[in-house]
């Protein structure tokens, strides 16, 4: 199915929106002087102004799109409720004021001096640093506004990364993946992709198969993007999302993984590599056939080179998956979790606080509140008897370090974790 015109000719109006906000803004920065805080007093109001008002055009733009794409894959557009583009203006991903954000040019610009810049100097590397946050916080209004206009539409039952070159080896390994309604669209600094709101993964076009992107660029680019011997694996048919996964988590632990536990079961059921790296293989092997062999082996060959991958985890068929909820709850013997993700899914509304239907980053979330409260209490949370296993010092120290931990990646993590969060009184 070749990309929906919709598609192409929402990100072609998104790119004018926030073309237009970044060249208005440099208009303004160009009046910036010597005294920086004085400066941005007189400028600061209409810089505001204009990044909120193309916000609000990218949000209206976005929420005019979903219903257009999803009508020219021929399925039903209905929205249940209307959606007030108003209500992403003003604001940045993380949360805060996105006043308090594009001031950030002052203290870039002050910063600079410091180092030694002139004035002229540190004006140019602040109105860069302010130009990528206009551009940021533009888009991510209009994806913020897709995504709730996805929320509202019941036949949308998830949607498909769209890369708009050049992109990194992240947003390329995520491009053609299908991700369900209620996954929330994850975007570096910079980023450019989008959504197409779908019900299946839309492939054939290079913009969402990672593979067709990465075979149609020259060598010397692969390289660089992904690094000589991951892109050598790649041409050797390598699995991209493993290869790319191995590198940025590292290999597996081999003896957890043979030993039998229950903690290994998802390394054993996936062949997840533990043994050799990619440099491991082509450090070691004799020659190019050598070299496939051992990507096989160890698990980085894992059949043809497709977009979204051969190893498709729990997103089955039909309504509810082939495996009925999957593996939730040890392999569906759970009957309250299968019939919470049952009921999710049937009724394209799910629980935040139900763990079955949470996303891997919203559970860690969950659990390490939990865990909190449990020690805050002067209970052992890993015990079922604290009287027995009572409370240590370094387990009451373990608990507050994954808390804080979970609390810092609220800034840059996925939208609906932060809800979560919200509903658990962690944030505001």
């Amino acid at each position: 199915m070749p990309l929906p015109a919709a598609a192409v000719s929402h990100y072609q109006e998104q790119q004018e929106i926030a073309a237009a906000a970044v060249g208005d803004v440099a208009d303004l920065w160009s009046g910036m002087g010597e005294n920086f805080d004085l400066s941005w007093s007189l400028i600061g109001g209409d810089v505001f102004a204009t990044v909120v008002q193309a916000q609000g055009l990218a949000a209206a733009s976005g929420l005019r799109y979903v219903p257009e794409v999803v009508d020219e894959q021929g399925f039903d557009a209905s929205s249940v409720a209307p959606i007030n583009a108003a209500r992403f203006e003003g604001g940045t991903r993380d949360g805060r004021p996105a006043e308090t954000l594009l001031h950030g040019a002052v203290y870039t610009a002050k910063r600079e001096m410091l180092t030694g810049a002139g004035t002229a100097g540190a004006l140019k590397v602040a109105g860069e640093w302010l130009q990528d946050v206009v551009l940021d916080v533009v888009r991510d209004a209009n994806r913020q506004a897709v995504g709730a206009a996805m929320g509202t539409t019941p036949k949308v039952s998830g949607w498909v990364r769209m890369l708009n070159p050049p992109s990194c080896k992240f947003c390329i390994t995520l491009a053609g993946k299908f991700f369900r309604w209620n996954q929330g669209f994850q975007a570096h600094p910079g980023c450019d992709c989008r959504h197409i709101p779908s019900q299946e993964a839309i492939a054939g076009d290079f913009t969402v198969d990672p593979y067709a992107y990465f075979n149609g660029l020259p060598a010397a680019e692969q390289n660089r993007l992904f690094g000589k011997n991951d892109a050598q694996a790649l041409r050797d048919g390598g699995d991209i999302y493993r290869v790319v996964n191995i590198r940025s988590r590292g290999l597996s632990d081999d003896a957890l993984k043979s030993s039998g536990d229950r903690r290994g079961w998802q390394s054993r059921r996936w062949d997840t590599p533990s043994k050799m790296t990619v440099d491991d293989v082509y450090r070691t092997a004799r020659n190019r056939d050598d070299a496939v062999r051992l990507l096989r082996e160890n698990g980085f060959i894992t059949g043809d080179q497709v977009a979204g991958g051969n190893l498709k985890g729990n997103a089955g068929g039909g309504q509810f998956g082939d495996l009925a909820a999957g593996a939730l709850g040890r392999g569906g013997t759970r009957k309250g979790a299968t019939a919470a993700y049952r009921k999710a899914v049937a009724s394209n509304v799910r629980d935040p606080l139900e763990p079955a239907t949470q996303t891997a980053a919203e559970r860690r979330l969950h659990t390490a509140v939990l865990r909190k409260q449990a020690v805050d209490r002067g209970s052992n949370p890993f015990a079922a008897n604290s009287q027995r296993d009572p409370l240590t010092p370094e387990i009451r120290a373990a608990v507050e370090r994954d808390y804080q931990r979970q609390l810092a990646r609220l800034a840059d993590g996925p939208e609906q974790v932060r809800t979560l969060a919200r509903l658990l009184g962690v944030l505001r």
